[in-house]
């Protein structure tokens, strides 16, 4: 494992920022043989999607952020042996104007001052684009680019064509549907179809944090009525205002249809930003890091251009961290329950690892990645500047945490699991809301007390369940939802791995690498399993990089288990790929036929205008 010894220096911070640059061109193409080192295993079926700001504006009168970029989706479609890659900008209706313009024509959150550099700024103007650039949703068939401050964007899962914006067939009754979403196994005792009443409709009520959610009309019955095991999809919406804030859950079956919705006011809170969320058997869980407005940078620096609306949220470690909890819809168990709210010392999360109930749901244990400290002000992407320098000593390290919240006192306690900076976790989606062992990361190459640097590693962290967790409690694998059901063996431990205080890691906590490079830097990797594998983490870890020496992306397939060993393929692709946020796999194969001979081996579908 390696690992930096100095701090960062302004040449690999440009290589960092060299990932934030447009790709104008838009794809569809066979991958080379030629182009792959090693061998794409036969067994991995499916189709990758990821999402980013892939339109970058580079005309230096405007100023528009590189997280404001529009969205482009990529998908890779893997079949024996194969892959099928395409590329396309969703094509929002902001997108449509400004390529027909030629020019920038929208302000967005991190937008400094006027949208044309102009002196002719309206603070007021609060009207933002939906840029569609942050996450991706395949479900039911279909396919949903997401942003968090907006609807979501119809794509064709195969073609990526736009069709349009959506409310996902009337479901959405809000104005904006969250960038994450969890999706989790329901396993079902064996019962007649009347006992699936609990999917049938119900009166619809004004919500509150202090009583019962207002549950919206339910349609539909998954199979699971029968028996068996479905997928469900578990996903939410937030908005603030002048008249506080509120959350919305959504739960929809595999079919699409909507089995539950539910609002809830989040008492006291007057600006959210939430950008994950958590589920348990009983609970939809919020992590809110004590976020609030700074009047004097509002109106020194918001007001007269020089800084966008969100560098004026700042990180106010007076105040605690609250967790809220509020009480999923349908359970099985008929627990009669109430919203909670927990508070925990003050960091800030944007991305949640997974939950689960211990000792009978008496305590939740949720892992997470927290911050100790946020800035909103991001000079680090500004070229040949050393302002960022001094956020990789000490600064706003990201660590992952497990917190054990005991319902029954309401004390919640943070243990730090690993000295190492780390983002973008991925869970093996068939443990989701329910006990797990092994994660992966992003991660710096430092093992520091102080230093720390950009993600260049990926790690593999196996985590005993007990770790942090109150020595009364127990968990089971099922997180207490049909025992015996749904049960994946151990997880493997990985060959390569380093324990303990070896790894800046407490004990319990093993940890895998694979260290990618001196200028080569990933993007949010995404766990697959194996088909017909019984094993928690049993299948291949997919990463996407940017390479700044060649100016290109790879794109790895790893054993999951077994990251120190190296990739089992690396795809060389002939053209970068934009910075990308967050993905998805859709088990289905969205690519032509291998042996159709009539596809083309290599097609420009399409050219954006540069900005």
């Amino acid at each position: 494992m390696k690992r930096h010894t100095v701090p960062v220096t302004v040449s690999q911070l440009n290589d960092v920022r060299s990932m934030f640059s447009s790709l104008l061109e838009e794809y569809a193409y066979w991958v080379d043989d030629a182009w792959v080192t090693g061998t794409i295993p036969p067994e991995l079926c499916g189709t990758y999607y990821r999402n980013g700001p892939g339109l970058q504006v580079t005309n230096p009168r405007y100023r528009r952020h590189t997280l404001d970029g529009d969205g482009m989706v990529f998908s890779i479609a893997f079949t024996n042996g194969k892959a099928y890659f395409r590329n396309r900008f969703v094509r929002t209706k902001g997108f449509l104007a400004e390529q027909a313009a030629g020019r920038p024509l929208f302000r967005n959150s991190f937008t400094r001052g006027a949208v044309d550099g102009s002196g002719a700024f309206n603070p007021f103007d609060l009207d933002f684009k939906n840029v569609a650039n942050t996450g991706v949703l395949p479900w039911a068939g279909q396919l949903f680019a997401l942003w968090e401050a907006g609807l979501p964007y119809l794509m064709d899962p195969t073609t990526l064509d736009t069709l349009r914006e959506t409310r996902m067939g009337g479901k959405l009754h809000s104005n904006t549907f969250g960038a994450h979403y969890r999706i989790v196994q329901e396993h079902h005792q064996h019962q007649p179809p009347a006992a699936a009443a609990a999917y049938g409709p119900t009166t619809a009520t004004t919500a509150h944090a202090s009583g019962a959610a207002a549950a919206k009309p339910g349609s539909g019955q998954t199979a699971s009525a029968a028996g068996g095991s479905s997928r469900r999809l578990v996903a939410f919406s937030n908005e603030f205002g002048f008249g506080g804030a509120k959350a919305v859950f959504y739960e929809l079956d595999e079919s699409g249809a909507l089995l539950h919705e539910t609002e809830h006011t989040l008492p006291g809170v007057d600006i959210a930003l939430i950008h994950d969320m958590l589920v348990t058997e009983h609970w939809y869980a919020l992590v809110l890091g004590p976020i609030k407005m700074h009047p004097i940078k509002f109106a020194t620096q918001y007001l007269l251009g020089r800084c966008s609306i969100a560098e004026c949220m700042v990180f106010d470690s007076s105040k605690p961290t609250r967790i809220l909890l509020f009480p999923r819809p349908g359970r099985p168990s008929k627990k009669a329950l109430e919203p909670r709210v927990l508070t925990a010392d003050p960091f800030f999360v944007f991305h949640n690892v997974n939950g689960y109930e211990v000792d009978g749901g008496s305590v939740l244990v949720l892992d997470t990645v927290a911050w100790d400290d946020i800035s909103f002000d991001l000079g680090i992407f500004d070229k040949e500047s050393t302002e960022g320098l001094r956020e990789f000593v000490g600064g706003a390290r990201q660590q992952l945490s497990r917190l054990t919240c005991d319902l029954r006192t309401g004390r919640v306690e943070r243990h730090k699991l690993l000295r190492r900076t780390v983002e973008f976790p991925m869970t093996d989606p068939r443990v989701m809301g329910r006990p797990h062992r092994v994660n992966w990361y992003i991660a710096d190459a430092y093992d520091h007390s102080v230093l720390w640097g950009p993600a260049q590693s990926i790690i593999r962290v196996e985590t005993d369940p007990s770790v942090g967790v109150p020595s009364r409690s127990s968990a089971n694998g099922n997180g207490g939802r049909g025992e015996g059901q749904g049960q994946l063996e151990p997880p493997r431990p990985a060959p390569g791995a380093e324990r303990g205080a070896a790894v800046g890691a407490v004990a319990g906590v093993a940890v895998d690498e694979w260290y990618l490079g001196d200028r080569t830097f990933p993007g949010e990797p995404m766990f697959v399993p194996r088909p017909g594998s019984t094993r928690e983490g049993d299948g291949w870890l997919l990463v996407g990089v940017h390479n700044a020496d060649t100016g290109r992306a790879d794109f790895h397939i790893f054993d999951a288990e077994a990251l120190s060993a190296g990739p089992l393929a690396t795809i060389h692709l002939p053209h970068r790929l934009p910075v990308s946020l967050h993905g998805a796999w859709d088990a289905t194969y969205r690519g032509p036929d291998p042996a159709d001979q009539s596809v083309p081996r290599w097609q420009q579908l399409g050219r954006a205008r540069p900005l």
